[in-house]
Formats: C-alpha cells, sequence, structure tokens
C-alpha cells in the first residue's frame, strides 16, 4: 500500500512484492478485503506487543501513562511507510465491518489502557474525557504525517501530548519533575527494548 496505495494494490502484486504466486496469496487471504484486515490487526498487534514490553519496566502510574504514549509513537512503528499504510487503510475502514470491528476493537483498549492511568491523577469520568482526547490526539497526528500533511517528528508528536496533559492533569513542581523523570526511563527503555532485532521478529511473528 505504500507503493501502490489501497486502490493500486491487488493480490497479484503482493505476490509479487512477497515473491509467490497470486495462488498462495489466496490460499492464505480469500480477498483482498480479507487481507486488508489481517494488515490491519497485525499493525494493532506489533503496538499492543509494544506497549506489554514497555509495561514490564513501568513501575509506576506516570511510567505506565508515558509507556502508552511512546509505545503508539516508537520509530519501530511510527515512520512514514508504516503511516502511509495506515491512512490508506483506514479509508478502507467504513465499507469493511470486519476491519470497523477491529478498528473500534482498538480504539477502545487505547482509551481504556489511558483511563486505567489517567485515574490516578483526576476523578474517573474526568479521566475517560481525557483518554478519549489522547486517542484522537494520536490519531489526528497519524493521519497528518501518513498524509504528509506535515512531516515526521517523533519528538514533536509526543511532546504535542505532554503538552496537551499538562493542562488537564495536577502539574504541580513534583507532578513535573515525576512525568519528566518518568518520560525519560520509558524513551530510554523504548529505545534498548524495542529496538532489538529479536523483539522486531517477534512482534512481526505474532
Amino acid at each position: 500500500m505504500v507503493l501502490y496505495g489501497l486502490r493500486g494494490t491487488t493480490l497479484e502484486k503482493v505476490g509479487e512484492i512477497a515473491g509467490v504466486s497470486k495462488g498462495v496469496v489466496l490460499h492464505h487471504f480469500k480477498d483482498k478485503s480479507t487481507l486488508l484486515e489481517a494488515v490491519i490487526r497485525r499493525t494493532n498487534g506489533m503496538l499492543s506487543t509494544s506497549l506489554v514490553e514497555l509495561y514490564r519496566h513501568a513501575e509506576t502510574p506516570y511510567e505506565r501513562l508515558w509507556a502508552i504514549i511512546i509505545a503508539n509513537f516508537h520509530e519501530s512503528i511510527f515512520n512514514q511507510a508504516v503511516c502511509q499504510a495506515w491512512v490508506s487503510l483506514m479509508a478502507e475502514v467504513p465499507h469493511n465491518r470486519s476491519c470497523q470491528r477491529v478498528q473500534i476493537a482498538n480504539y477502545a483498549r487505547v482509551s481504556s489502557n489511558f483511563s486505567h492511568e489517567l485515574k490516578h491523577f483526576v476523578a474517573i469520568d474526568e479521566a475517560k474525557i481525557i483518554a478519549r482526547q489522547l486517542n484522537l490526539l494520536i490519531d489526528g497526528i497519524w493521519v497528518r504525517v501518513g498524509s504528509r500533511v506535515e512531516p515526521l517528528d517523533r519528538d514533536r508528536a509526543i511532546g504535542d501530548l505532554e503538552y496537551f496533559l499538562m493542562r488537564f492533569l495536577p502539574m504541580d513542581e513534583e507532578s513535573i519533575q515525576k512525568h519528566r523523570a518518568a518520560r525519560e526511563k520509558i524513551e530510554n527503555v523504548a529505545r534498548i527494548a524495542l529496538g532489538t532485532r529479536a523483539f522486531l521478529e517477534t512482534a512481526i511473528a505474532r
């Protein structure tokens, strides 16, 4: 989809890129719609795997909150090719009920993850509202980058979410220091844990 776009991507071209015949592709995917659903599942699966890996090292609500943010923008997932393909895939979602179900489930999971951590900082009702806004903000950034409206800039993307959080969460001097320390720790963990070949191979294989 990066090479040909959604309309130009055919099972024949997928086979050519993979070095197999169309028949082999059809053996695994009965049609293009099934293939698109599988790609969306795989992309969302890589995000979940990244988050689980970061959670293993997160010890506080601050660190778990930043793990969710950084998992969405780690370079193994948040890059020009993936963002561009994701935008193409999202154009199919309104026309494909299976893709809709997958994406709705993904949105619900991300919002639930955010809400679970945000309730440590604000009332649960407010946590749900902030979680939804963060979900929308992440989507908006991915769309802009994938549409090439804005250049790829991981640090700016994370900074946008940080700017938002600073206006809706308690931000006394102690809280600010805890957020900064949590972000720094999780970014360092992501740089090491999510960048290894072993992790990438595991994430892709799932």
